[in-house]
């Protein structure tokens, strides 16, 4: 068993990056086009995950001295810690269920796809771990084994629906067929931007009011050009960050700007490049997917269940982060019923958003407010879990860290429909306990 542990442990470390190239590899060699093109559709999505991975970490580290100044000028004293991938990591790999819940999802989707109740062959083998966690988290309150297999079930089920029926707006944005996106903590929030669509366009004047990124495209000229408009963003957010001293010593100070419009414009110009790399092998490799499953299995609409990276690297998405990121620490400063400082999972919020740029299409003023809403309920999730995962750390004998009496994640805790779940169920299985 613990071989088995071993086994899983090391695939989910090493990440969609390596594993979904691989996957569409062995799967290739299933479709009529030769060796060498497998080879090469696999090395591009192999590059393209890895380009966008870096230059996603790049672009919210970028954020790390502004986020730092508003903190600083915070009066905020902040209880918990987000610790990032470490509680999820702690959580999951600490659980004697692993490998049930592992067998039990992959049963279930298999299952579904027989009897018609979902459509996604789920590729995205590094996004069981928020399955994992969900039925971790559970085993951690009750020890009772099945009862933490089976929610772990519920949302992976939810999770799968959830990728069919937003499925065909991935292919209306990004142009992607037969794609989409079960990734639990990231498709939850669809359903908020779908509603807040849907709200918006009920409400007079405001249904009219669009800013696409299209239109700011067309209208600043030269200005929209990533490496020009990188370049500006950058400089005034490198401004903003030295605000305090930036007439005490302006010379360093607009170097200092300087250097993060340099930053922020190189990553602008890169990521585009990185999303054409990965939807050069991605494109073809899908589509040899689909034929083979119409040619040998069955004649439906197939859908292959990807990693949520596939979806991060478009302009739009960034150019909302850019707002949305330092927004993110600032609400943190204000927002009542919040006792959690974003620091180690801010990674996490150009995920958040995409699905509020996708189903807007494109829409900032729209993506904007779904955004708004989504960011305090990630922040009140992530307080209110806190004390569940630092008493994990501490039946486990971890360590907390030092100077906070409480962690908490905003990546663990971001999936809104399981603790939505959990609440219902807690007092149920505070009766087992």
């Amino acid at each position: 068993m613990s071989t088995t542990y071993e086994i899983i442990k090391y695939l989910i470390d090493i990440g969609p990056v390596i594993i979904i190239p691989c996957l569409f590899l062995i799967i290739g060699f299933l479709s009529p086009r030769n060796i060498l093109g497998n080879l090469k559709n696999s090395l591009f999505i192999f590059l393209g995950f890895v380009s966008i991975s870096i230059l996603i970490t790049i672009f919210v580290n970028f954020f790390e001295p502004l986020t730092n100044t508003i903190i600083l000028n915070s009066l905020k004293e902040y209880e918990i810690i987000d610790t990032g991938w470490l509680i999820t990591e702690m959580v999951t790999f600490n659980s004697p269920i692993l490998l049930y819940i592992i067998i039990s999802i992959f049963i279930l989707n298999i299952l579904m796809l027989f009897l018609r109740f979902t459509r996604t062959v789920n590729f995205d083998l590094w996004g069981y771990w928020s399955f994992l966690l969900v039925g971790s988290i559970i085993f951690t309150l009750t020890g009772i084994e099945w009862t933490s297999v089976l929610i772990s079930v519920i949302v992976a089920a939810i999770t799968f629906v959830l990728g069919d029926i937003y499925a065909h707006h991935i292919e209306t944005y990004y142009g992607l067929r037969g794609i989409s996106n079960p990734r639990a903590n990231i498709i939850c929030w669809a359903p908020f931007s779908h509603l807040v669509n849907a709200i918006l366009n009920k409400i007079p004047y405001i249904k009219r009011v669009h800013i696409f990124y299209e239109e700011i495209q067309y209208k600043l000229g030269v200005f929209s050009e990533p490496l020009i408009m990188g370049f500006i963003m950058g400089f005034i957010i490198g401004l903003i960050t030295r605000y305090r001293t930036l007439f005490l010593a302006i010379g360093p100070n607009l170097i200092y700007a300087l250097s993060s419009g340099l930053r922020l414009a190189i990553i602008m110009v890169l990521l585009p490049r990185a999303v054409n790399l990965l939807m050069k092998g991605m494109v073809p490799a899908v589509d040899d997917f689909r034929s083979f499953i119409r040619r040998r299995i069955t004649r439906r609409t197939i859908y292959i269940g990807l990693d949520s990276l596939i979806l991060v690297g478009h302009p739009s998405v960034i150019g909302l982060s850019v707002m949305i990121i330092p927004l993110t620490v600032y609400l943190s400063t204000l927002l009542p019923g919040n006792r959690v400082l974003p620091s180690a999972d801010l990674i996490i919020i150009p995920f958040l958003i995409v699905w509020a740029i996708i189903l807007s299409r494109g829409d900032f003023f729209r993506s904007f407010i779904s955004a708004a809403v989504i960011i305090p309920l990630v922040l009140w999730i992530t307080t209110d879990m806190g004390e569940l995962f630092t008493n994990f750390f501490i039946k486990y004998d971890f360590s907390l860290v030092e100077g906070y009496s409480t962690i908490s994640s905003m990546g663990a805790s971001s999936n809104i429909f399981f603790w939505i779940l959990l609440q219902i169920v807690k007092p149920i299985l505070n009766l087992f306990v």
